[in-house]
């Protein structure tokens, strides 16, 4: 059985799985670091598709919620295996956990962080994690791990996250950004392409980018 000091299965992208958001530039670090954690190929592979962060807004909900799930069918996952939740309170425990990934997409993530701590979903969300239940992350969904992830306004528990990764975290970053120094926690700054890989005892991060680039 799992316990919280050897959990491994989280990954933490900033803008998906392909470059771009083009399904014909797959980026093969970040999709075989998926497909590592996972102990069943994609096809057999269930779903817990959580497009919440996007939801304030309809036609960036259809638009980012359509993208992604793209992302996941051209990753091999079966449409029939991918269940969209919009947090609400309905779901119980032992029914997330019965998933074997959870996906968080991007969005708000002030507005995703408020419905995640009214309907309880953190707590729901950290057993899924330290049951070594997939947790994959997208932009908001990624920042909602982080201790804090606004360091603009790093005192402000509005912008508290889960706190998984004691860190404060920025995502969509350019190369000129100024990484804080000020800080009580370390600044994590993920730019387009890349995805932080997390377990209980620290992360690593991966740059998709290399790959076109490099």
């Amino acid at each position: 059985m799992q316990t919280h000091n050897n959990w491994c299965n989280v990954l933490l992208t900033d803008s998906g799985f392909y470059y771009d958001g083009e399904l014909d530039k797959p980026l093969d670090l970040l999709i075989n670091s998926f497909k590592a954690m996972l102990q069943k190929p994609f096809a057999e592979t269930s779903v817990l598709f959580i497009p919440t962060a996007s939801m304030q807004n309809e036609l960036k909900a259809i638009k980012i919620t359509n993208r992604l799930k793209n992302e996941l069918l051209a990753i091999g996952i079966s449409s029939d295996n991918i269940t969209v939740h919009d947090i609400d309170g309905s779901l119980s425990e032992e029914n997330a956990m019965k998933f074997d990934v959870i996906y968080f997409t991007g969005g708000k993530t002030p507005y995703l962080a408020q419905r995640v701590f009214e309907t309880g979903f953190d707590k729901i969300i950290k057993k899924m994690i330290f049951a070594n239940k997939v947790y994959i992350g997208m932009s908001a969904g990624s920042m909602l791990l982080m201790s804090n992830f606004n360091v603009d306004d790093p005192n402000n528990p509005k912008f508290n996250g889960l706190g998984v990764i004691e860190a404060y975290g920025s995502a969509h970053c350019d190369d000129n950004i100024q990484i804080r120094t000020d800080l009580p926690l370390p600044h994590i700054a993920l730019r387009e392409n890349q995805a932080l890989k997390l377990s209980w005892n620290g992360y690593e991060l991966l740059d998709g980018n290399l790959q076109y680039l490099g």
